[in-house]
């Protein structure tokens, strides 16, 4: 009879279970052409406010600093899946919306011993879009008289770019690790812009526009560890994502489309799969932990990116950005890893801050993100682990900007760890 394990009921979980693959509704991907930035967190990064860069583990990958791959002794299978709950709030109406998707998954293993080479591979959202607003407007002299009319104005985007991802950590001396992170970043997007006059429902205009894009970008990590006691560790991370332009094949049209009819009548194409170059700023980040190993962990972390007025499509005067600014701090505690006889003292316990200004510009106020998190993660077996985090925050102001978001983001995840690679002995 075949035996199934824990982990194989997971495996079952992610690739069995039909998930939806709809993106995070929010207006601010409008902002933005190739959508709004993802964090790239896994689940244990996202429960502490992001942390990462510093915070080597064994337990599971880490997809944010190739250089403290090397901790990681384990074949190591990660999987995740979110969800977010948003609340939009404007001087007139409150909106909730809700979408799930597949967030992440990754491997990695230990190619050379004592972790000198670990080598990690997967895959990460890069980017989102995903929003339906509405706005109206009164204008006289639709028909050439001064007659009032009403026009109301549909904007809805979709779509999002991935990423997949190569990474390296190589251990240089029992504290010193470097690694190299290698990404295609690739996908589509698409808007329309549709205007109706009231009193002439024939008059349907639309803009339609899509755009697929696609790079290669690289990314360069480094690692400290120095002991400084038995057991307890100070560690410092340090990355640098070189800039990247996203080469972009662009598509738009004017469209003439009758109310309740799928025929499109196009009056003018504007753009006709014109190649265009989209400039991602690079980035760095810097951070610094304290361990006591299977004990505690606590760590803050900064990351910048200089957008500017050179950043995104060249020529845009209709887009402005500002330099992305990000504060993470979080901690983890295991009670009492050892103890065979009380689950909860080996489960790890996990929270934080996060406190980031995005380079988006609304109403000439920059959007800002400040949340706290929180998770667990759950032993199974002796080296496995389920993951939970949470992030519940607030974005915008509506004394400022004129909308807030209210929103509470989950991640499920799994680290399902194996020993590969190891002879075995026999007496």
């Amino acid at each position: 009879m075949r035996r199934f394990t824990f982990t194989t009921y997971l495996i079952y979980f992610f690739f069995i279970t039909k998930v939806s693959l709809s993106q995070v509704t929010t207006p601010f991907s409008s902002l933005i052409p190739i959508g709004e930035l993802s964090d790239n967190s896994f689940s244990n990064n996202l429960a502490m406010g992001g942390l990462g860069i510093s915070n080597g583990s064994y337990w599971h990958l880490n997809n944010q600093n190739p250089a403290a791959l090397v901790y990681n002794r384990f074949t190591t299978l990660e999987m995740g899946i979110a969800s977010d709950v948003r609340q939009l709030v404007n001087n007139r109406i409150k909106d909730i919306s809700g979408n799930g998707n597949i967030n992440y998954m990754g491997f990695g293993v230990p190619l050379l011993k004592g972790g000198k080479w670990v080598a990690s591979f997967g895959f990460n959202p890069f980017s989102n879009m995903n929003y339906k607003l509405y706005s109206e407007e009164l204008v006289r002299g639709v028909d050439g008289s001064f007659t009032s009319a009403l026009v109301n104005h549909d904007y809805e985007g979709t779509g999002g770019l991935s990423q997949l991802y190569f990474s390296n950590g190589f251990k240089l001396n029992d504290d010193f690790s470097f690694g190299l992170k290698g990404s295609y970043i690739f996908g589509s997007l698409s808007s329309n812009i549709s205007s109706k006059v009231s009193n002439k429902p024939q008059f349907y205009s639309n803009l339609f526009e899509k755009s697929s894009f696609n790079d290669f970008a690289l990314q360069l990590g480094l690692f400290y560890r120095k002991e400084i006691s038995e057991n307890k560790f100070l560690k410092f991370g340090f990355i640098y994502d070189f800039n990247n332009a996203l080469d972009a094949k662009r598509f738009s049209q004017l469209e003439r489309k009758i109310p309740n009819s799928l025929t499109v009548f196009v009056i003018d194409t504007l753009l006709n799969n014109e190649i265009s170059t989209f400039e991602i700023p690079s980035s760095i980040g810097f951070g610094v932990s304290y361990e006591v190993i299977d004990k505690i962990s606590i760590g803050v972390e900064i990351r910048s990116q200089q957008w500017n007025e050179s950043s995104g499509f060249i020529n845009d005067s209709n887009t402005q950005y500002k330099n992305l600014l990000q504060l993470s701090t979080g901690f983890e505690i295991i009670p009492d890893a050892e103890n065979v006889n009380s689950f909860f003292q080996r489960v790890t316990y996990r929270g934080g801050i996060l406190l980031k200004k995005s380079p988006l510009i609304i109403n000439g106020n920059q959007l800002n993100t400040t949340a706290i998190t929180f998770g667990l993660s759950l032993p199974i077996g002796t080296i496995s682990r389920v993951n939970l985090g949470f992030e519940a925050g607030k974005r915008g102001n509506l004394n400022k900007i004129s909308i807030k978001e209210n929103y509470l983001k989950f991640i499920i995840g799994s680290t399902i760890n194996n020993i590969w690679f190891i002879k075995r002995k026999f007496d």
